[in-house]
């Protein structure tokens, strides 16, 4: 093995240890930044799409409005609203429709053990679950096809509920009364993450069977229609044929936007993450640049090194040394300056980042910290660092390589 070119540059490196100490800092903090900024924009991207999720996923949400355009000579500004036969109406003319629940809500006392509260109390169905990610903790349920068919009185409660009824103690099995109406409760949700919502968090929510629930509220009409298409990128087109047909059904224009309101989260959520992509992008750059006033300096401290050595490097040209073995020599110095300067970045990041997902997150207030207690140090930003850390590594080592290759040995002889 020839050891030639490494003895080369430890002997070089060796002299120029403390000129190289700064520019090593420079390339540890840029590393660090770097990592950080990507980590902690790839975790906000991610937490968002968990914090969404908590809404539902792939969901569109149909309420009531009030026309705003003449139809068929009936006048405009009158209010249109839901019902229970809108259910089996919608899902017998789209075939792209999934799933479909109704959903009514009020506001009621809600009672246990002697203690009071109020709370929003909804009427729906077993699909309610899988589409309004109603997870439910472990020993209980969320309402199922029974209850619903036998209008069984039942409830599913938010944790939130559970704990200000019941405290540490298990509700499950436990009675509830709601407007004057006992209540069994067989579930408690699961904390989860939810950044989007209406009528407050789920965890401050109580669900009951839909027929139970008009038990202790006798209006006919629904709050809500959520719906799940089969693909997301039926959306659009199940808005449409929504519009279209209870347009027909309840007389009204179905080019009139706001004849029924429409919560498309499928739309929502590409519009969100668009952002947040856009954001770890920028955070990148930012890193990035970051590092790259690392990189000069290492081209620098090489174009420095180059002009001191010009005698040296006429020399082993004159006595038969190949350029490539200056480049090579040139290129090897500049992956060891880095190399030192961004080992100790990356282990520092990899730790932060390890440490501050030790920290809990809090449930009940979730708010921007939910966002930054959460970087993710991933393979896929690894593998663009290395590509990033590759690039200026050639673009810092060739170009003071390639002018100390390309000396006259002669003229590099009589250099003083």
């Amino acid at each position: 093995m020839n050891l030639t070119l490494p003895r080369f540059f430890w002997s070089e490196y060796r002299k120029r240890r403390k000129k190289g100490a700064l520019i090593t800092f420079a390339l540890f903090w840029g590393t660090l930044s770097t990592l950080l900024l990507m980590a902690f924009g790839q975790g906000m991207s991610i937490q968002f799409q968990v914090a969404f999720s908590g809404l539902g996923e792939t969901l569109i949400m149909v309420s009531g409005g009030q026309t705003s355009l003449e139809f068929e000579g009936l006048p405009k500004g009158r209010p249109n609203f839901l019902y229970p036969e809108d259910i089996d109406y919608l899902k017998d003319r789209i075939p792209e429709i999934l799933r479909i629940a109704p959903e009514s809500y009020g506001y009621f006392q809600v009672s246990a053990k002697g203690k009071e509260i109020n709370r929003t109390v909804h009427g729906t169905t077993a699909e309610f679950a899988v589409m309004r990610t109603q997870v439910p903790q472990m020993g209980g349920r969320f309402l199922n096809a029974d209850d619903v068919a036998e209008g069984r009185k039942v409830a599913f409660l938010g944790w939130k509920v559970a704990s200000d009824l019941f405290a540490a103690a298990d509700p499950v099995g436990n009675q509830i009364v709601i407007n004057r109406i006992p209540f069994t409760v067989i579930g408690v949700l699961k904390k989860k993450i939810q950044d989007s919502m209406y009528q407050g968090p789920d965890a401050d929510q109580i669900y009951l069977s839909f027929h139970a629930y008009r038990q202790i509220d006798n209006r006919r009409r629904l709050d809500r229609i959520h719906i799940q298409p089969r693909e997301a990128g039926q959306s659009r087109l199940i808005e449409d044929r929504v519009r279209a047909l209870l347009g027909r059904k309840d007389r009204f224009d179905p080019a009139d936007r706001y004849a029924l309101g429409f919560w498309n989260t499928i739309e929502n959520n590409k519009e969100g993450l668009a952002v947040f992509k856009g954001i770890e992008i920028f955070l990148g750059i930012i890193g990035v640049l970051t590092l790259l006033i690392g990189a000069v300096g290492v081209t620098n401290l090489m174009y420095a090194v180059a002009k001191e050595r010009t005698k040296e490097i006429g020399i082993k040209l004159a006595i038969g040394a190949r350029r490539r073995v200056i480049v090579q020599q040139f290129i090897l110095e500049t992956m060891f300056v880095f190399a030192k300067g961004t080992f100790w970045g990356f282990i520092t990041a990899f730790n932060i980042v390890h440490l501050i997902r030790l920290a809990p997150i809090n449930y009940d207030s979730f708010g921007i910290e939910a966002y930054l207690l959460r970087p993710v140090f991933s393979l896929q930003i690894f593998i663009a660092y290395m590509i990033i850390l590759g690039a200026l590594v050639f673009l810092s080592g060739i170009f003071p390589a390639w002018r100390a290759s390309r000396l006259n040995p002669i003229e590099s002889l009589r250099y003083e």
